[in-house]
């Protein structure tokens, strides 16, 4: 029998909050089993279509931010010395302006600059093709459904609607719509290896209509709203935030929380004799690094989870 695969796509949005205080729990993705997502060998390469970089940062700055971002997960320490996490990310730069998110056994990273939409469009008539607008980024992360392990994660950048800096170099380059480039994808990444955000939107919805129910933490204590004035800073200070409203927040995001840091090393606890392994479904080729792609069924449940201020929705 086929195996089932579950996509969710999970955006960033610019925002309420700022980070601050000691971190609190962690989220973890959900395939619609209810079951947690994470990879069986979590080292992934990301592929950065660099052919044609948006402004402010050329193709040398944008590599170096990724693989910076990447390097906050892989380098996870809980002492602050050693690593307490098996995650290795590895973003190699590729000659494409840009790329198709699906089945191709390439986890891709993509600056989408001349319409923040769907590449290739959806086959379901009932699907928008193109993105909400208010989100930075978007990763789409594919699973098995009865089991949880992450086969695949592509992630998209809007470059239409925002330009990206580097605030920690060039304040000077904050403006309205320009944003942090390795804080932004530092919090992609979380998701990438199978991280939700710390709090929750009410009002979220599945493609069938029915509500999204509340997740909980790693404690097992229901995740709070977003953007609630009530909310401890533990919730705002995370990498895994749903979004941030400051040049200081954004920078901030590079490097993790205490909370995020716990999320990869108990999610993947550093083994001395750790080696990497394709997924599952992959049975030549791959390589340690590279994560695999499957073409998901007609049954695989789309979930899509747009963050938008305060709002989550699900994409039909």
């Amino acid at each position: 029998m086929r195996p089932r695969i579950a996509l969710v796509t999970l955006a960033f949005a610019a925002g309420f909050a700022a980070r601050s205080g000691p971190a609190a729990a962690y989220v973890r993705t959900v395939t619609s089993a209810g079951v947690a997502t994470a990879w069986k060998a979590p080292c992934v390469t990301m592929e950065f279509s660099l052919g044609g970089p948006p402004p402010e940062l050329d193709a040398d700055g944008y590599l170096s931010a990724a693989q910076s971002a990447g390097a906050a997960w892989s380098q996870a320490s809980l002492d602050g010395v050693a690593r307490c996490s098996n995650v290795i990310f590895t973003v190699e730069s590729v000659s494409n302006v840009a790329g198709p998110v699906g089945m191709d056994y390439h986890n891709r990273l993509i600056f989408r600059q001349n319409e923040w939409c769907r590449d290739p469009p959806p086959t379901n008539p009932n699907e928008a093709r193109c993105y909400d607008p208010s989100a930075l980024a978007i990763t789409s992360v594919f699973q098995l459904k009865n089991t949880g392990e992450i086969l695949d994660a592509d992630m998209e950048v809007n470059a239409t609607d925002f330009t990206w800096g580097d605030f920690a170099v060039h304040p000077e380059q904050f403006a309205y719509n320009t944003h942090d480039f390795q804080g932004a994808v530092t919090h992609e990444f979380g998701h990438v290896i199978g991280l939700d955000h710390v709090c929750y939107s009410p009002g979220a919805i599945r493609a069938d209509g029915s509500p999204v129910p509340r997740p909980v933490d790693d404690k097992g204590n229901p995740a709070p709203n977003c953007g609630a004035t009530n909310n401890p800073p533990s919730i705002a200070q995370a990498t895994m935030y749903v979004s941030v409203s400051s040049p200081s927040a954004e920078v901030e995001l590079r490097s993790l929380s205490p909370d995020d840091v716990q999320a990869a090393c108990a999610i993947y606890p550093f083994t001395t004799n750790f080696v990497c392994q394709p997924p599952s479904t992959v049975s030549t080729g791959g390589g340690c690094s590279y994560a695999a792609r499957s073409e998901h069924a007609s049954s695989a449940c789309a979930l899509v989870l747009l963050a938008m201020a305060t709002l989550i929705r699900r994409r039909r």
